[in-house]
Parts: structure tokens; sequence; C-alpha cells
């Protein structure tokens, strides 16, 4: 068996133990992979009011911190699980990894704005086209293959009037997120 890698990186109020991190964090455990969650303890103490690059540098560090001391290069297939601000820190992280970034593959939930040149072809994007961060993600997310935009969803991939909508998204995006595991080889 092949040594295989999830890490999750969480949102600024979107905490790994919430449906879109957690259930595909569960789904790769049990397909193999070791994951290890970030659990910024920062998240619950983040002043709103700053701006949310200064939110993004405060749980880049915590995240360099936590994991300074993981061997990359003992892992075959790596995937980063991540959304809102842990999309920005994942990428970051995944670009200065050198020649192991090549095994990293992203699944990337609800990227900010600043995500988006960071990011590369093969990696996995899910988006709402209510995403108030985000704004209209069709032109912006055209030149990935593996984006899937759900219309009328906000930033949480929820639908504000349709709870059952809601649940069928989570199970879509689970499906989703097993595909793009089996494609990749994991």
């Amino acid at each position: 068996m092949a040594n295989k890698l999830c890490v999750v990186f969480p949102g600024r109020r979107y905490s790994a133990d919430r449906s879109l991190l957690y259930f595909p964090s569960t789904m790769m455990a049990a397909r193999g992979f070791e994951v290890i969650t970030l659990h910024y303890d920062i998240s619950r103490e983040i002043d709103e009011t700053l701006p949310i690059d200064t939110n993004i540098e405060q749980a880049e560090k915590y995240a360099r911190d936590f994991l300074k001391d993981v061997s990359w290069e003992k892992y075959d297939s790596i995937v980063f699980l991540s959304k809102s601000i842990g999309t920005v820190v994942s990428s970051h992280i995944k670009n200065d990894l050198g020649e192991v970034k090549d095994r990293v593959h992203q699944i990337i939930i609800t990227p900010l704005e600043q995500t988006l040149p960071l990011i590369d072809k093969k990696d996995l994007i899910i988006v709402g086209d209510h995403d108030r961060f985000l704004g209209d993600p069709k032109p912006k997310l055209s030149p990935f293959p593996n984006a899937y935009i759900f219309p009328s969803f906000t930033h949480s991939l929820e639908s504000k009037d349709n709870y059952r909508l809601s649940i069928k998204t989570l199970a879509d995006v689970c499906g989703i997120t097993d595909m793009y595991l089996t494609s990749i080889g994991d």
C-alpha cells in the first residue's frame, strides 16, 4: 500500500469538523490516507474587522508551524483538502514544497479570489455561484477542467431556502471527491 497523506486546511469560521471537510476527510481515511487536520486556534479568535489578508497570514503562520516536522518526501501521494482561507494557505504551502509539490493534489472548496492564481489545472475546485467572496465563478474557473459550480449556493455550499438540497449537495461533493481521488489513482 502506498503512503498517502491528506492535510485538512479549514476556513476562518469553518472548522475541520464541519461537513464539507469532515466527510471528505473521513472518506480519505477509509481509502488509506493518513489524515492530518489543522485546527486553527485562532479561527475562533480571529477579529473579523481585520483585513482578510491579515487573517490569511495568521492562519498560514499557524499551519506552517504545525506542519514543520512533516516528512513530505515519504508520501507517494498527498492531498490538501481546503476550504476558504485554507485554500490560500494550502496553495502557498504546496508551492513551497519543491520537488514534492508534483505529488500534491488539491481539493479546493469555495476558494478565495487570492487562491486562483496559485492553483494547478489538475486540482479539484468546488464552488457555489452565489459565493460572496468569489463573485461570478464561471469565467474565473473556465480554464480549470475539474471545477464544479453549484448554482444558487453560498460560500458554505448551502441553499438558504432548501435544506434538503443542501444535504444532497453535500452528498454530491463527496461523490465528486471520490471520483477525483479515483482519477488521480488513490
